[in-house]
């Protein structure tokens, strides 16, 4: 079972919500080296599950604010936080 995570996200109208996500485990790839070492950058992808307000009610999210959010999350989620991940 993925293990979710929350963030606050403020929208355009200065409301707060809190976004609950999924995130798969990030591996950078190797680029350089001899070719029979090397292999893409995989994982990462970003999964929005809700999101709700201050007052824990679900409310709905465009597809902008899906790319947006989706976007940040996967630049600035901390995977140090996941150490199972890199066991």
């Amino acid at each position: 079972m993925a293990r979710t995570h929350d963030t606050i996200f403020e929208r355009a109208d200065e409301t707060e919500v809190t976004v609950e996500y999924t995130i798969s485990p990030f591996d950078p790839g190797c680029t350089y080296g001899p070719a029979e070492n090397c292999y893409p950058p995989e994982g990462g992808e970003v999964e929005i599950i809700s999101v709700k307000d201050l007052d824990g009610k679900p409310v709905q999210w465009t597809d902008d604010e899906d790319e947006t959010w989706c976007d940040w999350i996967a630049q600035n989620h901390d995977f140090s936080e996941e150490p199972e991940y890199y066991e």
